[in-house]
Parts: C-alpha cells; structure tokens; sequence
C-alpha cells in the first residue's frame, strides 16, 4: 500500500501553510481615508517645503533610515526604480552592465531599457548570488557598472564586489527587490553600493501593491535620482522649472498609505521569518538527501521574499529527481516553486534579441545570448534548487514542523518515487 499522497497514500498537511498575503488592517485603513480627505493626493499639492503630513515622503525618511541610508526617493515600481539609479549613476548608450543568471527579467531589462547592455554572469552555487569571479572576468572596456542582485533576500558578497568596482573604476546598483530588512554584518542594505532599488510590488515582503525606492549615502546621486523621477525638477527651483530630460515616476499618496502602514509590521515579520527559517534549517540537516542555503558569516537576519533549499541528488535512489521530489512534495500539501533560478537570458526576448528602439552607438551591440552559459545556474535549476514563499514562513512552529514531517516522509519512502 503507498505511504506518499502522490502514489494516492494520506496527505500530510491539510490545512494553509503561513498566513495569507497581503496583510493589512486597520493602520492601512486610517491612512487611506487620512489621504482621501486631505485632498492631496500626490507629493506636489503639499510644496516640497511643507511634507510634514506627506505620506510618500514620511515613508521616504522613515525605510531610508531604517535600511541604514541617508537618502530615499520613492517612484512607480522596481523596474523603474533601477532605470532611475542607472540614469542618475550617469549610464550612457552602450555601457556594459554586469547582471546575475539568476534573477526577475526586469533586473536586465530595465539596462535595456537605458541604452546599455547586460552582461549577464553566473551565481556562486554555495549561495545562488552573482559570483565575483565571474563578474571579474566579464569586465571589459565598455563595463561601467555592476548591478549585484541580493537574491531571494540572501546577501551578496559587497566586500568583494565594491572592490572589484573600486578597482575598475566602475559604480554598483544594488537590486534590492528581495531583501527588505535582512541584516548583513549589523546593518542592512540598500546604500551598501552606490545606488540601492526596492521593489514594493504585491508579493513582496514590504509592498504598496506597486511600487518602489531608490536609496543612497551619496547627496549629489540623491539630488539626480529626486530630479530623474520628477520630470527633471530641482528641488528648491521655481515648480515649473526642468533641468534634464526625465519622466514621472513619482509614488502617489495611495502608494505612499499603504507603503508607510506596511512598513510598520516589516520588522516584526522580518523576525518571523527568520526565526522559522532557522529552525527550519536545523530540520533539513537531519534528512539525508536535502540541505539549506547555509548562512554565510555576518548574516544576522534573513529576510527573504521566497525561500530557496537544495536537493541533493546524489544521496537519492537512482530515478528519483529533483522534479520528482516536488511532486510528491506538492502532493503532501507543501506548496513549492523554483522562484527566479531558470537564466534570464533563456528568455525570448534575449534569444531572440527583442530589445525595441534602443540607440547603441555604431559598431556597438550585445552578446549572442543563445550563446551564453551559466553552467552553475543551469545546473541549480534544473536539478536542485527549491523555493517557498517568505508567507509561508509567517505561521507558528507547527507549519514548519508540517513542512518537515512531509520532508521526511517522502525521504523515508523514496523507493516509491523511482521511475
């Protein structure tokens, strides 16, 4: 009789897992009906020199602050967030910019969607973030810039990086869209580079159900991202007054109510999660065949928008594979995915070169892309990385040991699994 409810055997978990999201509440209500009559619902009906009751510019301070920043300019969403960074970072046509494998598209496209070229890079399998070495031996003549994403809410490794950057001559443009209030070496990220971009869109750990912020330590880049998403206004200028070529990418009042009563819960489940991922993790060392991400030295506090862990295929029977553990995984009422591990540069778009009405200048274009490998973030792709979503992990112990007790029962009748 088969024991694993793929095979038709009694499901393990039969209840959610975590807690639903978004979470909100009675916070998000009082600031939206605050807005409401207020009248003033974006950031110029207040003068840039009465923003006391601004919601935008009151989250603006508040996450700049909390993420161990000086500067923050919230915009539209996360993509234009980093098309912001890299116009105020001085991006010109045809730059290089070195990106991750593994990642959302919109990490290289928002380069395209400057005039510049990703040079997309494999990841350091002991953590599935943008190697060093491989962004050492990418650099060329026409490299400007690094563009690291802290993948999955797991940090980079800065130290290096800057130092490659520092070495070269090139800026770094931290991608911060998953890590909202991970702690690396006591302090957060976001203005560890030159330029740090959140995402605040809906499934992410702090969200506005769209929308972003761009950090920085640096006043003269402040001044040029506030400008690059203003339509090219100065602050302390006359109103209709335009210094630069730029666009309207500026967070309504709406965005900015949920945006500031999200972020009075970001720390508390930033805690949540981490706490859970811990115990978590001391559960998978116990099962042969799967492990976790392990931490690296100075990474104090996790807080990841989904949850990545390995499968293990040697330590399998013969047959069985990573997909095939999902599977059965799944079917025990654990809810998994693969996040963003499949190469970016797999997608139409670079295969097919579908970059629109970009100007290179002559004599300049991308990489073949069809040509382009990643051995490490193909292999994690297709045969050992696993996600789960950062809600999961806002739940009490018991889902945890739920997701573990599944673990091991698939462990303990893999036999059943092979094909």
């Amino acid at each position: 009789m088969s024991q694993l409810a793929v095979n038709g055997g009694p499901k393990t978990v039969t209840r959610a897992l975590g807690r639903p999201w978004p979470i909100f509440g009675d916070l998000e209500r009082q600031y939206l009906a605050e807005v409401l009559e207020s009248g003033k619902w974006w950031r110029g009906a207040y003068g840039e020199d009465n923003l006391e009751q601004c919601k935008v510019a009151q989250f603006e301070q508040a996450f700049a602050k909390y993420q161990d920043a000086k500067y923050g300019v919230a915009v539209t969403n996360g993509t234009q967030a980093i098309e912001c960074g890299l116009k105020a970072l001085g991006i010109q046509a045809g730059d290089e910019v070195i990106v991750p494998a593994a990642t959302f598209v919109a990490s290289a496209t928002a380069v395209v969607l400057v005039n510049a070229i990703p040079i997309i890079v494999d990841i350091d399998p002991d953590t599935y973030q943008m190697s060093p070495e491989a962004v050492e031996a990418a650099i060329t003549e026409r490299t400007t810039g690094i563009l690291p994403v802290h993948y999955g809410g797991y940090p980079c490794d800065m130290e290096r990086l800057n130092a490659i950057a520092e070495k070269h001559g090139l800026f770094v443009l931290e991608d911060c869209a998953h890590v909202h209030g991970t702690i690396y070496h006591g302090r957060k990220l976001g203005a560890v580079g030159d330029v740090g971009t959140f995402s605040l869109q809906m499934g992410k750990t702090l969200t506005c159900g769209e929308g972003g912020i761009v950090l920085t330590d640096d006043e003269e880049l402040a001044k040029k991202i506030f400008s690059y998403h203003h339509i090219g206004r100065v602050a302390g200028r006359p109103f209709y007054e335009f210094h630069i070529v730029a666009s309207n990418l500026r967070m309504t009042e709406w965005q900015g109510a949920i945006a500031l009563a999200q972020f009075s819960r970001l720390d508390e489940q930033a805690e949540t999660r981490d706490a859970n991922a811990r115990y978590f993790e001391d559960g998978l060392r116990e099962i042969p065949g799967v492990a976790p991400i392990e931490r690296v030295p100075g990474l104090d506090r996790w807080n990841f928008y989904f949850y990545h862990w390995r499968f293990l295929q040697d330590e399998w029977p013969e047959g069985v594979t990573r997909n095939r553990f999902m599977q059965a995984l799944g079917a025990e009422g654990v809810p998994l995915g693969l996040g963003h591990l499949q190469p970016i540069y797999q997608n139409p778009l670079f295969i097919e070169g579908n970059f629109g009405p970009v100007a290179y200048p002559p004599g300049v274009s991308p990489p073949d892309y069809s040509q382009v490998h990643c051995p490490e973030c193909e292999r994690i792709h297709e045969t050992e990385g696993i996600s789960m979503s950062h809600a999961l992990f806002l739940g009490g112990r018991e889902d945890m040991d739920l997701v573990l007790d599944a673990v091991r029962k698939v462990r303990e009748n893999a036999e059943e699994l092979v094909e």
